[in-house]
């Protein structure tokens, strides 16, 4: 089993750095949002949320997921959002939508481990990951749609395209299939993986099996 406090390491780091970004932010920020603490606040939490599930269900989540969760929190919500990466550097929002769909691809991946589903073919297999991380990147557009909508912002960039006279849904479609671009990295590591016998899935589906996840 995974060691009780070891599983909630992510979690810790990632409240850590973004305590860092609050305080970074108050002080160089030359405009305050006040979104942004709740913002940071919640978002440093979100690691926290499978070892509570393994908690509660009495069965530990790897820590590996958990570790790709918090870095991407880190480099999308704190460097991006917070300290203003996404318009200091123009493909830093490409980079976090393709890593999104590679970490969310390795989540299903393991989850699909946990539930059995190596009892499925293999399409079928690969089809759900697929689906699954396209869902999750089609929800976050939503989300963003709707902070867009519910707070005025321009997370998708709407406005600025209107300004620019290019179209407005670009930078929702582009996020898409930069995701998608995120899954076919997530594939090509798994077939790579494969021709050197399974040293990276191989050791996921041992570790698996040794905490009893499946």
């Amino acid at each position: 089993m995974i060691k009780s406090t070891s599983k909630w390491i992510p979690l810790l780091v990632t409240l850590a750095i973004s305590a860092a970004t609050l305080v970074i932010y108050s002080i160089v920020s030359e405009e305050i949002t006040v979104r942004m603490y709740p913002q940071i606040i919640a978002a440093a939490f979100v690691p926290g949320i499978l070892p509570l599930i393994g908690k509660v269900t009495k069965r530990e989540f790897l820590i590996f997921p958990n570790v790709l969760i918090s870095l991407h929190i880190v480099l999308a919500n704190n460097l991006g959002s917070a300290l203003g990466f996404y318009d200091r550097i123009e493909v830093w929002d490409l980079i976090m939508h393709g890593y999104f769909g590679f970490v969310f691809s390795v989540i299903i991946y393991i989850l699909l481990l946990r539930w059995n589903g190596e009892a499925l073919n293999k399409f079928g297999f690969y089809a759900i990951i697929f689906l699954s991380t396209l869902g999750a990147a089609a929800l976050w557009e939503i989300w963003e749609f709707s902070c867009d909508t519910i707070l005025g912002c321009d997370a998708q960039r709407v406005k600025e395209a209107l300004e620019n006279g290019t179209s407005p849904v670009a930078d929702t479609m582009t996020d898409i299939i930069v995701a998608i671009a995120g899954i076919a990295v997530f594939f090509t590591v798994l077939y790579i993986d494969k021709r050197f016998n399974y040293k990276i899935s191989g050791k996921l589906r041992l570790q698996a099996r040794k905490e009893k996840i499946l």
